[in-house]
């Protein structure tokens, strides 16, 4: 079970790999001078990558004997097509998102995303994150992939306010309605 996790997960983490590439080879990767960054930009990324590392150790654990919850095969399965799903919307969101980057930080020419996915939800990421970490625990269910969930969930949440403090202050009212309009990770609820 877990080679299709991490084969999942390789496959979740490829529009990010191929957009890295095509945007350099285009020579619009995000390289230039930030013109505004949240403070602590970097150590958000170091805690939801710390995060991410609970989940993977959860599999691991998991793939070598570890100790699981028994959850019923057909439940922990359906943890693919979640996968699937939320590649597709990583994808779409890729396609659209013309500012992408990993930390909150602005460039001067930085772009508002409202399309696509965004329209749908603030934060697709994020949320793609959650549901990747979800679907991680359902297909290899022991408490190290649920901490996983659960601090991923953290951590995407301190991430989207965080941005959404430097986007509400970059685009004003512009970002505010669009807020008042969208929830930032789950529609209609949250």
């Amino acid at each position: 079970m877990a080679w299709l996790v991490y084969g999942l997960h390789a496959l979740f983490w490829a529009p990010f790999l191929v957009r890295g590439q095509l945007d350099k080879r285009s020579g619009t990767a995000q390289t230039g001078p930030e013109a505004h960054r949240s403070p602590g930009a970097t150590a958000l990324v170091w805690a939801h990558s710390l995060a991410f590392g609970v989940t993977y150790f959860g599999i691991g654990w998991g793939a070598f004997g570890g100790p699981l919850w028994p959850l019923p095969m057909p439940v922990r399965l359906l943890g693919v097509p979640i996968v699937i799903g939320t590649t597709w919307m990583i994808i779409r969101v890729m396609m659209v998102f013309r500012s992408w980057r990993l930390r909150a930080a602005l460039q001067s020419d930085h772009q508002l995303c409202t399309e696509g996915p965004f329209r749908v939800v603030r934060h697709p990421i994020y949320t793609g994150l959650v549901l990747l970490t979800f679907a991680s625990f359902l297909l290899v269910p022991n408490v190290l992939t649920a901490i996983g969930v659960i601090t991923n969930f953290l951590a995407g949440d301190v991430r989207a306010r965080t941005e959404e403090k430097l986007l509400a202050g970059v685009f004003g009212d512009r970002y505010t309605a669009y807020m008042a309009r969208t929830k930032r990770f789950l529609p209609g609820v949250y």
